[in-house]
């Protein structure tokens, strides 16, 4: 039953790909890419409203005797590379845009000196959340408990912050990934923080994305309740969907969605509703997808990155391109394993990004007034 279910969905996936596909791109080959050969430390995109500009996090030991994470600013227009003038005492991690492009909110935690389990670990559950305008003035760390906190994101009104946490530890023996995830919510009027649904109990959730006021899509692998022993027909039913779209106040987990193609994943969003995700079709693999708001599918196969994969996809607000992280072990130098590049919507073509060395990233001072 489950195998059946899951070639139907299959079957049913690709007849919307067929249909739909822009007709001047040839999925039946790889498209061409020039992949990095060498490995940096990429951690997240976040890419301004003007399109030019990518707010980068990047791990480094350029500045510091152990890898640090700092955040950057990348321009399109003129490949310059700028570090935020923040103090190497932390990590910077998971730093996105606001909606208007005015302030920045990300993750700082203790860095992880020695590199061992328990160093790692101690970095990762004290992790806070900043929110500052451009220039570093209102600088302002939230009144939200140290822990295990990824992906903050601003609503896009500004006036409310959403963000992953690392909740209650799993027991023994069930998947590799330390703790369950909860999506959280700050309200700014308020000044209070609550779950935003559930309690869900993802086995593990990496991004989230706005799609509205009240309204969240969350990459994730499913709910505590579908596990595998109390639904074994829950991969092959969803073909391994990661996709969730969340409404505030959900007491449960929904069913997850985008399954008509396989091994949905890595969900971001642009402005004009239009969602971006991966997707992996029997006969050709690896590609993007994008849905309009009325469920129009377009999909373009990835191409070959010298065995790597993509890790993380971020729609430019405008819709006109997609950015996305890519590692895998030909990237593996000391600095990292991850590389960048771009997918134009325009054009249709894929194009990689190589910023400038972090050693030679020029200084952008800012006014941190806590």
């Amino acid at each position: 039953m489950m195998l059946r279910t899951f070639f139907t969905r299959l079957a049913a996936g690709l007849s919307i790909f067929t249909a739909s596909t822009a007709g001047a791109y040839d999925n039946t080959r790889y498209p061409p890419f020039e992949a990095s050969l060498t490995g940096r430390g990429f951690q997240n995109i976040s890419i301004h409203p003007n399109g030019e500009e990518w707010l980068i996090s990047e791990y480094s030991d350029a500045f510091t005797p152990y890898a640090n994470c700092s955040l950057f600013i990348y321009s399109l227009r003129d490949h310059s590379y700028k570090r935020l003038d923040l103090p190497t005492s932390y990590d910077y991690v998971g730093a996105n845009f606001s909606p208007s492009g005015e302030q920045i909110v990300f993750v700082r935690q203790p860095p992880s000196k020695k590199g061992d389990h328990a160093d790692i670990k101690n970095s990762y559950a004290n992790g806070e959340i900043v929110i500052m305008n451009r220039d570093g003035s209102g600088y302002r760390v939230l009144p939200i408990p140290r822990n295990r906190i990824l992906f903050p994101i601003l609503s896009p009104s500004g006036e409310k912050l959403a963000y992953l946490v690392a909740s209650s530890d799993k027991p023994l023996a069930r998947g590799m990934n330390m703790a369950f995830y909860e999506i959280w919510e700050f309200d700014f009027k308020s000044g209070e923080h609550q779950l935003f649904a559930g309690p869900i109990n993802f086995y593990h959730a990496a991004v989230i994305s706005y799609l509205s006021e009240s309204e969240i899509i969350a990459g994730a692998i499913f709910p505590e309740h579908t596990g595998t022993v109390e639904r074994p027909d829950y991969l092959g039913q969803y073909q391994a969907s990661e996709i969730f779209r969340i409404k505030r106040g959900m007491r449960f987990a929904p069913e997850p969605g985008y399954y008509d193609l396989p091994y949905a994943k890595l969900p971001t969003t642009d402005r004009k509703r239009n969602i971006f995700y991966q997707t992996a079709p029997a006969n050709i693999g690896f590609s993007l997808v994008r849905r309009d708001a009325s469920g129009n599918t377009t999909l373009w196969r990835e191409p070959r990155m010298n065995m790597a994969s993509v890790s993380r996809y971020s729609a430019a607000p405008s819709g006109d391109y997609v950015a996305f992280i890519y590692r895998g072990p030909p990237l593996r130098s000391k600095h990292g394993t991850s590389a960048l590049g771009y997918f134009d919507l325009k054009t249709e073509k894929w194009i990689p990004v190589i910023p400038p060395p972090v050693s030679e990233s020029t200084l952008i001072p800012l006014k941190l007034h806590h």
